[in-house]
């Protein structure tokens, strides 16, 4: 149920809060007062998009915030939860803030969220229906949704969606696969060449490291010579070298360590060192002796560095990247190999799909067709009570035909759609003895808002949505006629949340919450404020609609008798 909503600085609407009541709560006021501004800031708050024009003159930030009582409303609750979303003790409050940019940003119980996230709530909450609606009712592309909603194979209707996703997701990669594999082929010459040129040099991970270290010793292998030879000399060759030097500096170090301990640290060390050096000088000696001039070995690493070279101007920056060229090559040689057994696979694969989607759309398509008999009838019934006794109401479901179709059935194929494979379209006649025809073409205004009217009635019914908000259902209607649209707003009130803006007595009087709007004007600027009647002010308010600018007792009376048959 809708608690309240809450509005400020969108357009004439300076600073309101209405509170609504469950059953039917009627919203009056005269022409321009702002009734359907108040429609558009409550729809801003349902994930209507509103542009920065709305924002109130002066002000820098228009906000709308609606409360909702959502006991037991698990679907809402579920949304909350994926979204990291605190629950407010089954309470819920979507805001919407518009700057004057026209940026629209979006809490939902005082947490930024998304647009879709609002969208996705609200749909569960209210069904707002606003004047584009009846333009909506006329386009068939709609008329599969509003059977949908009205057969409750919600199920059924989402597994065709998702078998339709894979087929043509499958019928894409296809596609993709065979101008992959035209590509590739084309260019299956090249491919050979390069990998035939990487695989004649076999290069190694890490070996252009190693050559380069390589080629390095090769080429300084005279002064590795030169400098190991001086280096073995002074360590341990010549005389007075420094392993001479230490053994004899350790000699003086026993005596003075006999004389006096502090020494026998020291000796220690010297002894260490002396050692150190001996294993310096071995492995400089061994080195020394193993020293490699090889002018043919030093050549050979400048080839195979030069074919290195070569290799990484054409296929990578690293001999790394010119090794994973060459595993993408082999990867695409052997997709050209095993091209034709892959399309076969995934041909096998979509005509499964195809078979599983068109089984899916068939019992869809049944489905619908009980669907639209039940709401045929239920539609009838609505309109009869509505003043079009003599009217028929038809839903055609009928696949569609379609040599170049994804959906295969008994041999034909069919044009398809996520929703499945049926073209559904609504036809009617307002008087006995004509001939059916379509929705648009037969329809006056009156007659499409009592036709939109007995289609809420009908999906209320199926429908689990708490909230039903009719903006000028009346269009086009009076008297008699009037009196039965609000007989039906009334029973819709007796299981759902009805608010509804009017410009008829019949459906005012009929009000279990009467509120007025109504706009003030000052030297300096215009607003409008909306209040709650008391059941004393009913009558007067109800009275206007009857007579419009001049109020008589007459008109108080006969608003009075409207109301007493409402309330029995």
């Amino acid at each position: 149920m809708l608690k309240s909503v809450f509005v400020k600085n969108f357009a004439l609407l300076d600073h309101i809060e209405i509170e609504f009541l469950p059953g039917l709560n009627i919203i009056t006021g005269e022409t321009g007062a702002g009734k359907s501004i108040l429609i558009d800031a409550l729809g801003s708050t349902l994930g209507e998009k509103v542009d920065g024009d709305i924002l109130r003159a002066g002000s820098d930030k228009a906000i709308v915030e609606s409360t909702f009582f959502v006991n037991n409303l698990n679907e809402v609750k579920a949304i909350l939860d994926q979204n990291e979303i605190d629950e407010l003790d089954n309470s819920l409050i979507l805001r919407k803030e518009v700057g004057q940019s026209g940026r629209n940003r979006v809490f939902v119980n005082d947490t930024p969220a998304t647009a879709s996230v609002l969208s996705e709530i609200s749909d569960l909450l209210v069904d707002l229906h606003g004047q584009h609606e009846h333009q909506a009712l006329l386009k068939v592309k709609y008329h599969v949704d509003y059977l949908d909603a009205f057969g409750n194979y919600d199920e059924l209707l989402e597994q065709v969606r998702d078998a339709y996703d894979i087929l043509m997701a499958g019928i894409r990669d296809l596609e993709q696969l065979k101008q992959r594999a035209k590509a590739l082929a084309e260019k299956r010459e090249i491919y050979q060449h390069q990998l035939k040129e990487i695989s004649a040099v076999k290069p190694q991970p890490g070996e252009e490291d190693e050559l380069i270290q390589e080629e390095k010793i090769l080429n300084n292998s005279e002064k590795l010579y030169q400098l190991t030879n001086e280096l073995y000399t002074k360590l341990y060759d010549a005389e007075q070298s420094v392993y001479d030097v230490l053994a004899e500096s350790l000699n003086k170090l026993d005596d003075l360590n006999e004389i006096d301990s502090q020494f026998g640290e020291y000796r220690e060390e010297c002894q260490s060192a002396r050692i150190s050096v001996e294993e310096i000088s071995k492995f400089v000696q061994h080195y020394m002796a193993n020293v490699e001039f090889s002018p043919e070995r030093l050549e050979e690493i400048r080839t195979r560095l030069a074919q290195f070279s070569q290799l990484r101007k054409k296929y990578g920056r690293t001999i790394e990247d010119v090794l994973k060229h060459k595993e993408q090559l082999e990867q695409e040689l052997s997709l050209i190999e095993n091209v034709d057994e892959m399309l076969e696979t995934k041909q096998k694969q979509i005509v499964h799909a195809r078979e599983h989607f068109s089984e899916l759309a068939v019992t869809l398509s049944g489905n619908r067709q009980d669907a639209a008999k039940r709401l045929e009838a239920a539609v009838v019934q609505a309109l009869a009570e509505l003043g079009m006794q003599g009217a028929r109401f038809q839903i055609q479901v009928q696949p569609m035909q379609d040599a170049n179709g994804v959906a295969s059935i008994s041999g034909e194929r069919y044009k398809a759609h996520a929703n499945g494979i049926d073209q559904v379209e609504f036809f009617m006649t307002a008087n006995t003895g004509d001939d059916l025809k379509p929705l648009a073409k037969v329809a006056s205004g009156g007659e499409i808002s009592r036709i939109m009217l007995s289609l809420k009635t009908a999906l209320a019914e199926a429908d689990r949505v708490p909230v039903l908000i009719f903006d000028e259902i009346d269009i086009g209607i009076s008297g008699r006629i009037a009196q039965a649209v609000g007989r039906s707003l009334k029973r819709l009130a007796r299981t759902h949340q009805v608010i509804c803006i009017t410009h008829l007595p019949q459906i005012a009087s009929l009000a279990d919450h009467h509120f007025v709007v109504e706009k003030f004007a000052t030297e300096t600027t215009t607003y409008t404020k909306v209040r709650k009647l008391q059941d004393s002010e009913r009558a007067l308010e109800v009275a206007k609609l009857l007579g419009g600018e001049t109020v008589s007792e007459a008109h108080i009376q006969s608003a009075k008798e409207l109301i007493n048959q409402g309330n029995t």
